[in-house]
C-alpha cells in the first residue's frame, strides 16, 4: 500500500494556505515536503510498477470542478466596475503565449519521447514554465489590489494562486523526469506529467479569460 496519498493529503492545506494567504512560511513548509514526496515516490517507484489510469482521470475530473467553481464565483461577483488584478494586455497576456509555447514544446516531446536528444524539449518546457512562475511572481508584487478588498478580487486571488500551484508543481514533475531519466521514470509516468501539463496550459486559458478578460 502506498502512503503517498496520505503524506500529499497531509500537506494539501498548507499549499492553499501558503498561496490564497501568501504566506512564506508555509510556501517553504510546502516545498520541503514536496522534496520529500519525490524522494519517496522515487523510493517507491522502484519497489512498485503502478498504472493508475483510472485515477489520474478521476483526479482532473476533480481539478476542472475546483477550477470551474472558482471561476463561476468570479463571475458571479463581478458587479462590472471593480479593477481587474492585472492589465489583459501585460503580463497575464505574456503568459498566455509563454504557456502555449511550452505546451507545444511538451507534445514534441511526447512525440519523439524515444530519441536521444528529446530531453531538449523537456528542458525547453521546464524553461517556459520556469518563466511563467517567475512572470506570475512579478505579477503578485505589482498588483495594487488585496485579497480583502471585495469578494470579487478574493475570488480571482484564489484562482490565480490555484493555478499558479498547479504550475509549479507541474514544473516540479519535469525537473523529475528530466533527473531521472526515461529509462527509471517509465513512458507512462512521462506521459502523466505531460498530459498534466497540457490541462495546466489550458486552465490558463480559461482563467485568462474569466478573471482578467470578462
Amino acid at each position: 500500500m502506498s502512503i503517498l496519498p496520505i503524506f500529499s493529503a497531509s500537506f494539501a492545506g498548507f499549499v492553499l494556505f501558503g498561496l490564497f494567504m501568501w504566506s512564506m512560511n508555509a510556501l517553504l513548509i510546502v516545498l520541503m515536503c514536496v522534496l520529500i514526496t519525490i524522494i519517496l515516490y522515487t523510493v517507491e517507484m522502484g519497489i512498485f510498477n503502478f498504472s493508475h489510469v483510472s485515477g489520474f482521470w478521476l483526479f482532473l475530473l476533480s481539478e476542472i470542478i475546483v477550477f470551474g467553481s472558482l471561476l463561476f464565483c468570479c463571475l458571479y461577483f463581478d458587479i462590472g466596475y471593480y479593477g481587474e488584478l492585472s492589465s489583459p494586455l501585460e503580463l497575464p497576456f505574456l503568459g498566455c503565449f509563454i504557456l502555449l509555447g511550452s505546451s507545444l514544446v511538451a507534445t514534441s516531446y511526447h512525440h519523439l519521447i524515444w530519441w536521444k536528444w528529446s530531453w531538449i524539449n523537456l528542458v525547453l518546457t521546464i524553461i517556459l514554465g520556469s518563466s511563467f512562475v517567475l512572470l506570475q511572481l512579478f505579477e503578485f508584487e505589482e498588483i495594487i489590489v488585496s485579497i480583502y478588498d471585495t469578494t470579487f478580487h478574493a475570488s480571482c486571488f484564489c484562482t490565480v494562486g490555484l493555478h499558479f500551484s498547479h504550475v509549479l508543481l507541474g514544473v516540479i514533475g519535469l525537473v523529475t523526469a528530466l533527473v531521472i531519466g526515461l529509462d527509471i521514470f517509465g513512458y507512462y509516468r512521462s506521459s502523466i506529467i505531460v498530459w498534466y501539463w497540457h490541462f495546466v496550459d489550458y486552465v490558463w486559458l480559461f482563467v485568462y479569460t474569466f478573471v482578467y478578460v470578462c
